[in-house]
């Protein structure tokens, strides 16, 4: 049977182990760690019970603006470009736009700004082996005249300004700006929400699938890259074209197995997952089925989107080729995700689904619509881009299509007399 011998040089593959280690690796290290010990109700008088997103503007406007100015006297603006730390410094010009835009939130002029500079105490850091001192801004005053609209165009073009990845874009601004330390009630709000409606396990699965979602969104790649490239590794291409097996049967098959065996070291770890909270919690107030059906809908597609690709590219190109095309679309969907924070913020098309928390059930209800679109949709560009393996690897049995090569001495960038 085709599907079980593909099987069965998928377990053969060092690739494939190595794959299995690096799950298991991960959600021991993450998830399993995290979530070791019981939630318990919490307990009036508490110091901190952690902090809630609102979206109000006003307090967005006069955080935001705190901070803008603390990094404009300073000249030294923290950034992220691509997820990477980055502190800019602007020339003369660029801090002119800046200071213009200050004077147009505040309402204050040079004498203002300069005043409260005055009024507030200087830090020194070390940054590195770099020392710079901060002002410790607060409590600017916002202009009657600066809608929040207005404000949102402002924190842009001072984002444009840095180079993105700051704290101004309109993305981030209340993930930011707009946070408030959790009351008592709303402290047992959230645990009620994960106790009554969660059913406990609802909130773990949420947890484990953001855990699995993000190195599930790269590491399947490696393995269907070395599957698709076998044949050519081995030498044993011209024997499997010959065979009347049509290629759609082949590669169809090829992309199950794949599916198939990659999802097993994960739904291992979903098992230990609803062992470890049945240990936790017991049965009494639990579902006993949302630790496997809510992964396995958060997680499938991802093992398929990024197993077809990379047969496609592997196919097309080369297995080289593939890795580093999902290492990119990873990559930036991992940035993506991170400025628009990693809780309640999933898009349509947002491939790499984050919700790192076993709290904020509301804010991932919200987005349920988007989440079952997202997951839908990429069921779908998966078998897609399956038809389309299938395409090239029939050009390729018929012998007009050989690949087209990016390196190596048949690259199409190599010169050729």
């Amino acid at each position: 049977m085709l599907f079980g011998k593909e099987c069965r040089k998928i377990f053969h593959s060092l690739t494939y182990i190595i794959y299995c280690i690096i799950v298991i690796l991960m959600l021991t290290t993450q998830y399993f760690s995290d979530c070791a010990e019981k939630e318990y109700r919490p307990v009036r008088g508490e110091y901190d019970y952690g902090e809630t997103i609102i979206e109000d503007h006003d307090l967005v406007m006069s955080n935001a603006t705190d901070d803008l100015t603390t990094e404009f006297l300073s000249n030294r603006y923290v950034c992220y470009p691509f997820g990477f730390y980055k502190a800019v410094q602007l020339n003369d010009k660029k801090k002119a736009k800046i200071e213009k835009y200050i004077f147009e939130i505040t309402g204050l002029d040079s004498d203002g700004i300069a005043e409260k500079k005055n009024n507030s105490m200087l830090y020194n850091f070390t940054d590195g082996t770099h020392n710079y001192s901060e002002y410790e801004i607060d409590g600017m005053p916002i202009s009657d005249t600066v809608t929040y609209e207005r404000f949102k165009e402002i924190m842009s073009d001072i984002d444009d300004i840095l180079g993105g990845g700051s704290d101004y874009a309109v993305d981030s601004l209340v993930f930011r700006f707009s946070r408030v330390p959790m009351t008592y009630e709303q402290a047992i709000e959230e645990y009620d929400e994960m106790m009554e409606n969660d059913r406990i396990s609802g909130a773990y699965a949420r947890l484990f699938s953001d855990y699995a979602g993000f190195v599930l969104a790269i590491i399947p790649v490696f393995v269907a890259a070395a599957l698709s490239a076998a044949d050519r590794r081995h030498r044993t291409s011209e024997l499997i074209y010959s065979r009347k097996t049509s290629s759609i049967c082949i590669i169809f098959t090829r992309f199950a197995a794949l599916v198939t065996t990659m999802f097993i070291p994960v739904l291992i770890c979903m098992t230990a997952a609803f062992l470890q909270i049945l240990s936790l919690y017991g049965t009494k107030d639990m579902d006993m089925t949302t630790m496997f059906t809510l992964p396995s809908f958060w997680l499938i597609p991802n093992i398929m989107t990024v197993s077809a690709v990379g047969m496609f590219v592997t196919e097309l190109f080369s297995g080289g080729t593939a890795i580093l095309v999902q290492f990119v679309w990873w990559f930036m969907s991992m940035m993506t995700a991170g400025a628009a924070g990693l809780i309640g913020r999933i898009e349509k098309f947002t491939f790499v689904c984050r919700h790192n928390s076993l709290y904020y059930r509301n804010e991932f209800i919200g987005n349920w619509d988007n989440f079952v679109f997202n997951r839908i949709f990429y069921i779908a560009v998966s078998l897609t881009a399956v038809v389309l393996t299938v395409f090239v690897y029939e050009f390729k049995r018929g012998g007009s299509f050989n690949g087209i090569r990016l390196f190596g001495k048949d690259s199409i960038f190599r010169h050729k007399a």
